[in-house]
């Protein structure tokens, strides 16, 4: 009996670590795939309508905000000024991402214009809340508005960013 319960011991200390990091690997991936899948829909609409479509961090899904944890919205943005004016089309949602996720990286919102161009060149990083760089993904956003994940090109471990820079979690 006391063999059976040193093994099943030694069996949750072995497994446990794995898990844990399968978990906050599903959190990032999660978190990073819903960001682009909102930032392709509103570059795919200031194509589709020909019109500036502004991605941003939201409260209230009328005003912009500074803190891209809280929810997104994308919206028609007719005048360009970031703010969703009365009569500017909301587009799309998304939900914050998960308390134990951190976001840097771009506290602007992001507009595209009818071309398909991203109002700034940016690398949105997220990273799990214990700053592990190894979990650390991105969402790159060229000026010409491609619309990538992060990759590790060069089999370090670490992803790296738009300049081929290694992400760093703040």
């Amino acid at each position: 009996m006391l063999i059976a319960i040193a093994i099943l011991a030694i069996l949750v200390a072995t497994v446990t670590p794995s898990v844990s990091n399968i978990l906050t690997q599903n959190r990032i991936t999660s978190d990073v795939n819903r960001l682009s899948a909102l930032a392709q829909h509103a570059r795919f609409t200031a194509i589709n309508e020909q019109l500036t479509v502004t991605l941003c961090a939201t409260t209230d899904y009328m005003d912009c905000s500074s803190e891209w944890r809280n929810a997104k919205m994308i919206f028609i943005d007719t005048n360009s000024n970031s703010k969703r004016d009365e009569g500017e089309r909301l587009i799309a949602t998304s939900d914050p991402i998960h308390q134990r996720n951190v976001i840097s990286g771009v506290t602007d919102p992001i507009l595209f214009a009818q071309e398909g161009n991203s109002s700034i060149r940016t690398t949105i990083t997220l990273c799990p809340d214990n700053q592990d760089t190894t979990f650390a993904t991105a969402l790159l956003i060229a000026l010409h508005g491609r619309i990538s994940i992060a990759i590790d090109s060069n089999d370090d471990g670490i992803k790296e960013d738009l300049s081929g820079d290694e992400l760093t979690c703040e």
